[in-house]
């Protein structure tokens, strides 16, 4: 029997060693976009599903979904390993969830660290209850379909980012960030060196003082702002 063409399912990836995403856990993902270049920030609208919520961290598992159908989020259950993110690129589709409260409490059990999709999912109070962290644009009642196809642990296209099989997957309140893995290192030195910033700039406002108003004036008056 001939496969189908473009179903591809691979249970094998690469990912980053435990100390490089350990040191993720410590990270707000506002720090890391900036390390980036504001570069691999999802969409806005990928948000915790509720609140509040422990913060999301660990290692991609990719499922590229037909729009509403969650066959292969399913077997992305069994294909991930604990400490992995499931994101499910779902095309943006909302009329109906790719993400239900059972498949939660299978994840949870299975000891993935969270799920992100630019879908909708649904039963809030049990993913609440199985306490794992999801990261949607919103939530539908709607059940999912279960026809398939799509891929597992391929390149995904997931709020505006490629997404690779052991990229590491961070979020907190304020978003959703992706980190190369391949660059994971040098990202984290980049993001130790903002911290390291920030808590100098955090001493001089908590002094009374101001920081950036200096570059701040300086662009004003080079654009010739009218002031009164």
């Amino acid at each position: 029997m001939a496969k189908e063409t473009g179903f591809k399912i691979y249970t094998s990836i690469e990912r980053p060693a435990k100390e490089i995403v350990d040191q993720y856990r410590g990270f707000v993902a506002a720090n890391i976009s900036d390390s980036m270049g504001r570069l691999h920030t999802m969409d806005y609208r990928i948000n915790p599903v509720y609140k509040p919520m422990r913060k999301l961290c660990g290692t991609a598992i990719t499922v590229q979904a037909r729009p509403g159908d969650n066959l292969l989020s399913l077997k992305a259950i069994e294909v991930a390993q604990p400490g992995d993110v499931i994101v499910i690129a779902a095309q943006g589709d909302t009329s109906l969830s790719v993400w239900g409260g059972f498949m939660s409490m299978m994840a949870a059990k299975k000891g993935v660290a969270g799920v992100v999709t630019d879908g909708v999912i649904r039963d809030v109070e049990q993913s609440r209850e199985a306490d794992l962290p999801i990261y949607a644009v919103g939530v539908t009642p709607a059940a999912p379909t279960k026809e398939g196809t799509g891929q597992i642990n391929t390149s995904i296209s997931c709020g505006g980012v490629v997404v690779e099989p052991g990229d590491i997957v961070v979020g907190d309140e304020d978003g959703v960030v992706v980190v190369p893995r391949r660059e994971a290192e040098a990202v984290a030195e980049k993001v130790r060196d903002r911290i390291a910033k920030e808590d100098a700039w955090l001493k001089i406002v908590e002094g009374g003082g101001f920081i950036a108003i200096g570059s701040a004036d300086e662009i004003i008056a080079a654009k010739k702002a009218e002031i009164k």
